[in-house]
């Protein structure tokens, strides 16, 4: 008699512990046959650095504040950069203006100023002339000496050479620069300009912008501080698009799909479920995370399953514990 009570209740235990375990899986709300998961809150962290290093003079956030993408966050000292730049800008605008100056050609002042020295050369070399044809004559007939006349053939041919000059100087303000000097500058310009953008490019990677929309998580280094290039200075989580990791038992892994609805739910807003979808099914199987799931449970093979959540109004947070429930149907 004993026993078959024992019995009775051994059976009675059993189907209790197969409709609990059941239920962990499956329910049925408002007609719908859904899986039921736990998980915590996660956001995606990103981490973000100087692309140069140095010293750190201006944390302009910190742990705890929500920023915009594009916002200032950090500065480095960029007083050896900004100088940089400084001479670069002025090279270019050197390089622009003797540009211009050679497009433009010779100005009327220049050319005028080269016929007027043309005009005295030709005036001066005339009376030269006349001396040295008198002084070849004189030469001739001993009234002076070769020394005297070769002063003046000197002065005569010397005279000659000037207006040649005076003449091809001349020549040159009237056809202006040649081409090849002009697309010469043209290169010094676009030179002056390539090292003008590298300095200023330089000098933009001594400032962290924030990358993306989100709250700064954690500050990773405090005024004043030295940094090498890539250190992470802040890291900021994306509320945005929180998504939760839970663990589906082998055996029920069909069931899930890609793309697949689902309603989170957490403590902090009781009566309040959250739209999200099935963003990720892990392709290998691993063992249940101690935090999960009993001893006994954990030798059992489980995949991850990311499901992605809107966060309305950036109400989860990360470490948030919610409870998921895929829609099956």
């Amino acid at each position: 008699m004993k026993k078959g009570i024992i019995t009775l209740i051994v059976a009675v235990l059993v189907i209790m512990g197969a409709l609990f375990l059941g239920r962990t899986y499956f329910s049925r709300t408002g007609g719908e046959k859904v899986l039921l998961l736990s998980g915590n809150m996660e956001v995606t962290e990103t981490d973000i650095g100087f692309k140069l290093p140095g010293r750190v003079t201006a944390l302009l956030v910190d742990e705890g504040e929500s920023v915009s993408k594009g916002a200032l966050l950090a500065r480095l000292d960029n007083g050896e950069l900004a100088s940089v730049v400084a001479q670069n800008r002025a090279a270019l605008e050197e390089a622009e203006t003797r540009l211009a100056e050679l497009k433009a050609g010779s100005r009327p002042q220049e050319i005028g100023q080269a016929e007027a020295n043309l005009g005295a050369q030709q005036a001066e070399l005339t009376r030269l002339t006349k001396d040295y044809e008198r002084a070849e004559m004189l030469h001739e007939n001993g009234a002076i000496s070769t020394a005297q006349y070769d002063a003046a053939k000197g002065s005569y041919e010397e005279r000659r050479a000037q207006l040649q000059h005076a003449l091809e100087s001349l020549s040159l303000a009237r056809e202006g620069p040649r081409s090849e000097d002009i697309e010469g500058a043209a290169d010094r310009v676009r030179q002056a300009l390539a090292a003008k953008r590298v300095s200023e490019e330089r000098l933009k990677d001594t400032l962290i912008y924030a990358p993306i929309s989100g709250v700064i998580l954690r500050k990773n280094v405090e005024l004043g501080e030295i940094v090498n290039q890539g250190t992470p200075v802040y890291t900021i989580g994306d509320m945005a698009s929180p998504w939760i990791k839970v663990y589906v038992k082998e055996d029920k892994l069909g069931l899930v799909k890609l793309g697949q609805r689902a309603k989170i739910s957490s403590d902090t807003y009781p009566g309040k479920a959250y739209d999200g979808w099935v963003s990720y099914i892990s392709s290998e199987a691993e063992f249940t995370p101690k935090s999960v799931q009993t001893q006994e449970e954990r030798v059992k093979l489980v995949f991850g399953v990311k499901v992605r959540v809107r966060n309305v109004n950036d109400e989860l947070k990360p470490s948030m514990p919610a409870d998921v429930r895929i829609m099956l149907e």
